[in-house]
């Protein structure tokens, strides 16, 4: 099996052009250099130089083992720092569970930043709904989530918030479902239509119909882009979130739904959630901060 240090001779020959110059960027002999290059041949049972003309040149067996060398080399510094990161004390991997309804794209450059400083730690973001994110953290499942944060729906563990922004959710409707209904001022009046909701992921609201009327026909889904696809073909109305809704409201796809006794808007505070017990590494600190 070649060794590192032949894998790193055999890059330096082909990068120098000499065994000469080689063996100064090694700050080794040149002996040492044609002994190493000499007993990787025979561990191969390949020439991977051609001795004919005045400079080393590959031999065509000789490329493919290079290329190889080249990508075993790049695996072995990337094995070390990731070591090096790991024996510091450093986490491996850190877990963002964002509620889904949040809208990812202002923050983004912050996760390009933080995985720019620590390369070697892995980071995950998991969209979630309604309690999912939060008992994520609970469960330590993850280090961090965003979620608008409601203590009532998420007992049992201490936890640590800091407010990032405001989000609001808007009742909409497409005009073909208004079009069966001339006159309509009530949700009491939308009892036979379908009211779409999303599936809480978590277990906070297990058995409870959060913003149903009684007798509401209601079909769950498990993402907001079908929801929107649902209400925008006629087959329901429901909230979504307003930063969603731009796009579909200018080109009249959906209407916003203003009831006399329902609310048209709901507005919450998303916050950036920890564990308080929890002492986190420093790849999940860095993030707090930066997304602070």
């Amino acid at each position: 099996m070649p060794s590192i240090d032949q894998l790193k001779v055999l890059k330096a020959v082909v990068e120098c052009g000499s065994l000469r110059l080689a063996a100064d960027s090694l700050c080794k002999t040149q002996p040492a250099l044609t002994h190493a290059i000499r007993q990787l041949e025979s561990q191969l049972g390949l020439t991977l130089f051609s001795r004919d003309g005045y400079r080393l040149a590959l031999t065509n067996e000789g490329k493919r083992i290079h290329q190889l060398a080249l990508r075993t080399l790049e695996t072995h510094s990337e094995l070390l720092q990731v070591a090096n990161f790991l024996a510091g004390g450093a986490e491996s991997q850190v877990t963002l569970a964002v509620e889904a309804s949040f809208k990812l794209a202002p923050i983004l450059p912050v996760f390009k930043a933080v995985q720019a400083e620590f390369p070697a730690c892995e980071i995950v973001i998991r969209q979630e709904y309604l309690t999912g994110a939060v008992e994520l953290v609970q469960k330590e499942q993850a280090e961090l989530c965003i979620s608008p944060l409601n203590p009532a729906l998420s007992p049992g563990v201490r936890l640590q918030s800091q407010l990032l922004t405001r989000g609001e959710m808007v009742n909409v409707v497409s005009p073909q479902l208004l079009t069966r209904h001339p006159e309509l001022d009530s949700v009491e009046q939308l009892k036979d239509e379908y009211q779409i909701l999303v599936q809480d992921s978590g277990s906070g609201t297990r058995g409870v119909k959060l913003g149903v009327q009684s007798a509401q026909r209601h079909w769950y889904v498990n993402s907001f882009a079908t929801k929107l696809s649902l209400i925008e073909q006629g087959m329901g109305w429901g909230r979504l979130p307003a930063w969603m809704l731009a796009e579909a409201l200018a080109e009249g796809r959906l209407q916003v739904l203003e009831l006399a006794d329902y609310p048209t808007r709901q507005w919450f505070d998303y916050h950036l959630v920890r564990r308080s017990a929890s002492v986190p590494g420093p790849v999940a600190s860095r993030l707090w901060q930066a997304l602070m």
